[in-house]
């Protein structure tokens, strides 16, 4: 088992333009990345931001970052085999993507300040990939990157259309709390999806492309 794992836990501490590890906050792009904006029209909110440690094999120094419509959410349906091209525009069985992940290789560009989630810091601790469940010898459950999944129903295995297999990332946990939307922002005023959770509040397991084919070139695996 993978033992390079970091369980993802949210700080009291608010958060800067130009911290890595948040959620809301300042997106941190590569040169040139637009802000994603959902086929509705409504400019996507940021759930959360990380950089990769270096120890995280595929995907060490790539800025993650995690992005969903403030006003319209479901779950991402479930897909196998290989992904059909383009997936992050056109997923395999949802009318379209309301979500947007991103893996950016040069991130240097802060972006203005998300005006939806109350913006504060994540702190990423070091973790032995094993559930403390008397009797039970698997991969944690919790909000994490790196290490293995904790799958609810069984494996998932996909392949990335440029044909690289899909490799787990990280996962976000079962109905995580991410603190809270702004109350200072007529964004927020308006934004009716947080109660809903991420992606309907699955487990949600991000498998990602090891080529970096693309950089919105992830899979959001749901279940619960």
């Amino acid at each position: 088992m993978d033992a390079h794992t970091y369980i993802i836990r949210a700080g009291r501490d608010p958060a800067a333009a130009g911290d890595r590890d948040t959620v809301g906050g300042w997106p941190v792009l590569d040169a040139g990345q637009p802000w994603p904006v959902c086929p509705c029209g409504a400019r996507m909110a940021l759930y959360f931001q990380l950089l990769v440690p270096a120890d995280v094999a595929h995907f060490a120094g790539d800025q993650l970052l995690v992005f969903q419509c403030p006003v319209e959410s479901d779950a991402c349906f479930q897909a196998t085999g290989q992904l059909p091209p383009e997936f992050w525009d056109h997923p395999p069985a949802n009318d379209h993507a309301h979500w947007r992940i991103l893996l950016q290789r040069d991130a240097t560009e802060v972006a203005e300040l998300d005006p939806h989630l109350r913006p504060h810091r994540l702190t990423l601790e070091r973790a032995v990939d094993d559930d403390d469940i008397p009797g039970y010898d698997g991969p944690l459950q919790d909000f994490k990157v790196g290490g293995s999944p904790h799958w609810f129903q069984g494996a998932e295995h996909l392949r990335c259309p440029c044909g690289a297999e899909l490799v787990f990332l990280g996962q976000v946990a079962e109905n995580y709390d991410f603190g809270g939307f702004r109350n200072d922002t007529a964004q927020a005023a308006e934004a009716i999806a947080f109660d809903d959770g991420f992606l309907l509040g699955n487990m949600v397991y991000l498998l990602a492309c090891p080529a970096h084919c693309h950089p919105a070139a992830i899979y959001p695996v749901c279940q619960n």
